[in-house]
């Protein structure tokens, strides 16, 4: 048994010495004392450290050193102390070659070995610091590699802090012009009714002043004239005209209201601040509260709409279901047949419906009737959809084809008012080639900043897009290298909380990953071992802060996807 188990230890194959995962030794550096595969043996090549490496064969290992040991020569090694002297052996205890005057002076109870042995340990020795030095290389570019991620991380960060800014200043401005027109026309108006005041009053007094200078004028020709009936007629008038009441006329009038100026310097309260963020000391957690069970096999769109209730559908089972949470389960309310690519809730509460086609449908909250809406993408057909924060209506739009792949026509996420007016259209980078291939989930930020889901081939394997607000792409995100390594970010979903991180379900590796804004993955979870939640797929938060989680089943089980309420907490 002994033997048995010797032997079988000793069939044990090699591993590459670089990648450390294959078994397929086919060469080997001379330089490096490594043993590669060929992958690694192409890589070797490349690193500009080591262009001047010698790769060989394994086969040819032997004839490679038959060939190096019979053209060494240690006949004619000058010694570098004592000049006119050859070293003629190797201190092993000062790991250097000496003459016969080193070894008299001061190697002599040292031990000394043949110079081709002592040539053989100091080459072990140089391949053991050129391959300490490699691990150092490959160190050093890796965190090369994060600073670059990190500047370029920050680079995006500043860009968009600045136009937060700048945003801001821009609508502060617009406030005050605002405010200033509103005070302006408040002025206006209050002179205008003052001035109409004012000239009827100095109207009504020219008229009393002209009645008074013709009364006037008749008293003192009374009083010229001699002439008993002129002055009996005027004192008749004089008489009349006081018997009439004059209007009295008043000049008090309400002041035009004086301008007081706010403080003249504007506080943080106003524009905002800065605030340091340590992100590595968010303490991200997830608690399951509840799961509830569906007769879907898959919940391939959940949508909160508030009061316990939310919609759920499924594509190929032609099924959309509103559903009432309630302690012990799932009831269903309102069922419909229809095939539902992706829905959206509007500010109404109506549910906006992505079936593939021209138009989006709508299903009214207060009739129940699905009708088309007037959200069009024609001669596309819809996607994905979403409504911002600010009512604006996102779609995706594909080329009416029923398959994805390959892509023969645009792919496009269009922007409409809630008119349905297009006001943006989303397509192409700034060299004019086209950003999407099945841009299949969208969600947007706080700021109304737009993230897209992108799947790029028929495996599912897929990239989260943040696009620039006028046109092209901020920064990319294709899953992180410690989970993604040997499975590939497939994303089915997104959602934002309300600290502006992205949550994306990762369905077939049981995870979900959480992006900041500038595109890192700033942490990650797996569902299966840490919450107990099986290929997640489908997601919504509600204004608590709690998460809707939507599942796939496995093969083998019945048609009983779950849905799971999950707390989270430090994002």
């Amino acid at each position: 048994m002994a033997l048995s188990k010797s032997f079988q230890k000793g069939q044990v194959p090699l591993a590459c010495q670089l990648c450390e995962e294959s078994n397929e030794i086919k060469w080997k550096c001379i330089q490096c004392d490594f043993l590669l595969c060929t992958k690694c043996q192409r890589l070797h090549e490349k690193v500009k450290s080591t262009d001047q490496h010698t790769i060989i064969d394994i086969k040819d290992i032997a004839s490679h050193q038959k060939q190096t040991t019979d053209k060494l020569d240690f006949s004619n090694i000058p010694c570098g102390i004592h000049a006119g002297q050859t070293c003629c052996l190797y201190c092993k205890s000062c790991e250097v070659v000496v003459c016969p005057l080193c070894i008299t002076t001061v190697h002599d109870k040292h031990k000394m070995i043949e110079l081709a042995k002592g040539y053989e340990l100091t080459m072990k020795t140089i391949k053991m610091c050129n391959s300490e030095i490699d691990k150092k290389l490959v160190q050093t570019v890796k965190v090369l590699s994060e600073i670059g991620i990190f500047k370029s991380s920050e680079d995006s960060k500043y860009e968009i802090e600045k136009q937060k800014i700048m945003s801001r200043e821009k609508d502060l401005k617009n406030e005050v012009e605002k405010h200033t027109n509103k005070l302006l026309k408040e002025l206006d108006q209050k002179k205008e009714i003052l001035m109409k005041s004012v000239n009827d009053a100095e109207i009504r007094s020219e008229k009393i002043k002209t009645d008074l200078d013709f009364r006037k004028k008749n008293l003192s020709n009374a009083l010229i004239y001699n002439n008993a009936n002129q002055v009996f007629s005027i004192h008749s008038e004089e008489k009349t005209s006081r018997n009439q009441s004059v209007e009295h006329v008043e000049t008090t009038f309400k002041k035009l209201p004086k301008f007081v100026p706010g403080k003249q310097v504007v506080e943080d309260f106003y524009l905002g601040s800065l605030v340091e963020i340590d992100e590595n000391k968010n303490q991200f957690e997830f608690e399951v509260i509840k799961q509830y069970k569906t007769k879907l096999p898959l919940v391939e769109n959940l949508v909160w709409c508030g009061d316990a209730q939310m919609w759920i559908s499924h594509l190929k089972s032609h099924k959309l279901q509103k559903m009432q949470l309630t302690n012990e389960s799932l009831k269903k309310m309102h069922s419909f047949k229809i095939d539902v690519y992706n829905m959206a809730l509007l500010p109404s509460g109506d549910l906006l419906l992505s079936t593939k086609e021209s138009n989006l449908k709508i299903l009214s909250c207060t009739t129940s009737k699905v009708e088309p809406s007037k959200y069009s993408v024609n001669p596309l057909i819809t996607l994905a959809v979403h409504v911002t924060s600010d009512h604006k209506i996102l779609v995706s739009a594909k080329e009416n084809q029923s398959k994805h792949y390959p892509v023969n026509g645009p792919r496009k996420v269009i922007m409409m008012n809630i008119d349905g007016r297009i006001e943006n259209v989303y397509h192409t980078n700034n060299k004019g080639k086209q950003i999407f291939t099945v841009p299949r989930r969208i969600t947007t930020d706080n700021d109304n900043n737009i993230y897209v889901i992108d799947i790029h081939d028929e495996d599912w394997d897929g990239r989260i897009l943040a696009l620039v607000k006028t046109n092209g792409v901020r920064w990319i995100y294709s899953g992180n290298p410690d989970i993604n390594k040997e499975h590939t970010f497939k994303p089915k979903d997104l959602v934002v909380t309300k600290s502006d991180n992205i949550i994306v379900t990762d369905q077939s590796n049981h995870m979900i990953h959480i992006i900041n804004t500038s595109g890192q993955c700033i942490h990650y979870l797996n569902t299966k071992d840490q919450l107990g939640v099986h290929f997640p797929t489908s997601l919504d938060i509600d204004n608590t802060g709690i998460l809707y989680i939507g599942c796939y089943t496995y093969n083998s089980e019945p048609d009983e996807a779950k849905i799971y309420t999950v707390q989270v907490s430090g994002f």
